[in-house]
């Protein structure tokens, strides 16, 4: 049975890079907020990078500039370095102060909390390195039943997935797939995220055909606005798709955004 497959009443609600709509993005206090508006399970994507002395820690840029205060390529970086920078302040003054976690920090939130991750893996070229990181952490925190695998690179998806069996993986793709059912079976993976541009061609329903989940990431309303001025409404397209059980797991930078959909969809 694949752990990723919902209906419309327990489809999954997640935030991308926690919910950065109103809090800096990929920090515990963006999964906490996801948490706060999405409920117990709520899904918090997220982004894994690898500090120069190994540390597995969550931050989406090859850089720290654009999320921090500091300067200077993660992989050149200690841990201790990108610790000591201030990862909050650049988006609100309310969040000065606010660091870099690392996967371990925000796993141990999510135990107390009931939050789990969709982590994304961001460096393609250290598997070796990575994947035996990943092992060791999981089975010290016990914590597989917090965790989804998601990457752009599906080789590398289904060599995790090898290695790490007990943890879906969700493939990532901009393209529409001929057949995304196989692809899907060949690199071994539980679920594909969708374009929502492509959505309407039906590759979530040859998904459920083939047994694999279906996820969308809806763009968050201030983006849709110009849309739905032109009527064209993006959000009641999405709780159509929803009702009809498309969808497995849906995200946005918004967490509020999803869970009104979900409401409206089930109302």
């Amino acid at each position: 049975m694949n752990p990723l497959l919902m209906t419309p009443e327990t489809m999954r609600i997640a935030g991308h890079r926690g919910h950065s709509a109103g809090a800096p993005e990929n920090t515990l206090a963006a999964f906490r907020r996801a948490r706060e508006l999405g409920g117990a399970g709520v899904t918090c994507e997220t982004d894994l990078a690898l500090t120069r002395d190994g540390e597995l820690i969550l931050l989406h840029d090859e850089t720290v500039d654009r999320t921090t205060d500091g300067h200077g390529l993660v992989r050149n970086l200690s841990y201790s370095e990108i610790a000591a920078l201030d990862a909050g302040r650049w988006f609100d003054a309310r969040f000065a102060g606010e660091r870099v976690p690392r996967l371990r920090d925000a796993l141990q939130l999510g135990r107390e909390l009931g939050i789990l991750y969709q982590v994304e893996l961001k460096r393609y070229d250290l598997d070796d390195v990575i994947f035996p990181k990943l092992r060791a952490l999981i089975d010290e925190l016990g914590c597989a039943d917090l965790l989804q695998f998601s990457s752009f690179d599906f080789v590398q998806l289904k060599a995790l997935k090898a290695a790490i069996p007990e943890v879906p993986t969700v493939g990532l793709s901009h393209s529409r797939l001929i057949d995304p059912a196989a692809l899907a079976r060949q690199a071994d993976l539980d679920a594909i995220n969708l374009e929502i541009q492509h959505f309407p061609r039906g590759e979530a329903r040859q998904l459920h055909d083939g047994g694999f989940a279906a996820f969308l990431h809806v763009p968050r309303p201030e983006r849709l606005a110009a849309l739905k001025s032109y009527g064209i409404d993006v959000e009641a397209m999405v709780v159509e798709w929803v009702r009809q059980g498309q969808l497995d797991q849906l995200i946005s930078d918004d967490v509020a955004q999803v869970v009104r959909i979900w409401n409206e969809a089930r109302a």
